[in-house]
């Protein structure tokens, strides 16, 4: 007979990290925890180039009420389910765009919050011209 390899999972200790970030929507108070490293890995696969609009529309939509706490999950998938609900994608995505500057601690300004640059008075940059934006250049690091 042959032997049969057998994997478990490690059991984790939920500490400080699990704790939810708290939001509110139209009101509502809601709760949305980190996602794991398989929901992660579940929606960048469900975002691939052989998956259509609708199939990532659907990773979108599963991924946010996946990280939410079970009665933000179902207040929000109402929501999303009723017909006469204002409730869309331009909001969750809002929301999801919140949630992930927030875990990776890296907010970004929303354009109306920014500031404009005051003229220089100084003299206008030249236009690049082809020769000098076709040539190759290494990979930016990140």
């Amino acid at each position: 007979m042959v032997p049969i390899k057998e994997f478990t999972t490690a059991v984790t200790q939920h500490d400080d990290d699990d704790i939810p970030l708290l939001f509110k929507l139209d009101g509502h108070e809601c709760r949305a925890y980190t996602p794991t490293d398989g929901q992660i890995a579940i929606t960048m696969a469900a975002m691939g180039h052989q998956t259509n609009d609708m199939q990532k529309l659907a990773a979108v939509v599963n991924f946010f009420v996946a990280i939410l706490d079970e009665e933000t999950h179902r207040w929000v998938e109402g929501r999303l389910m009723g017909r006469d609900d204002p409730l869309g994608l331009e909001e969750i995505q809002e929301v999801i765009m919140w949630l992930v500057e927030e875990w990776t601690g890296r907010p970004t300004p929303s354009p109306s919050g920014s500031t404009r640059s005051q003229p220089s008075g100084g003299r206008k940059s030249k236009p690049r011209t082809t020769k000098s934006t076709s040539s190759r250049s290494a990979p930016a690091s990140s």
